[in-house]
């Protein structure tokens, strides 16, 4: 599947590998969140030492900022863009690319976040990165 990139989203790219040195795959921003999806087994990396690439990363975008570890597994990657929330539950339906989560009942109104904004952003990647038609939040 082919990924469209903004222009601004590809400039993202660019400076969070200069300053990661981790191979980023996606990237999403929404509102004042910019999302990056890494390489499977280079998530340390991309966070770095005392979470200093992310603090670094968010003073020259002015904006929070997360990173997902991408995995070819459908079920590990869904587990992967919920962190750090703990799912009790995860069912993929292969053949209609549909998952269903349960999540923590302390998380799940922060796994939703206001107005379905970060449920929304982990939609938007599932989608892009396994074609995974809905994620529903149980």
């Amino acid at each position: 599947m082919k990924i469209k990139l903004t222009q601004q989203e590809m400039h993202y790219i660019a400076v969070a590998e200069v300053f990661t040195r981790a191979p980023i795959l996606d990237c999403v921003e929404r509102g004042n969140r910019i999302t990056f999806v890494v390489a499977k087994g280079k998530l340390g990396k991309a966070i770095g030492r005392e979470a200093r690439n992310i603090k670094k990363l968010e003073q020259i975008f002015k904006k929070e900022v997360r990173f997902v570890e991408y995995d070819t597994d459908k079920k590990q990657f869904i587990i992967n863009l919920f962190k750090p929330f703990r799912l009790e539950k995860v069912v993929v339906n292969e053949e209609e690319n549909r998952v269903s989560v349960v999540v923590n009942a302390k998380d799940k109104g922060k796994a939703i976040g206001k107005d379905g904004r970060n449920i929304n952003i982990l939609r938007e990647i599932a989608k892009r990165q396994h074609g995974i038609r809905e994620i529903k939040v149980l």
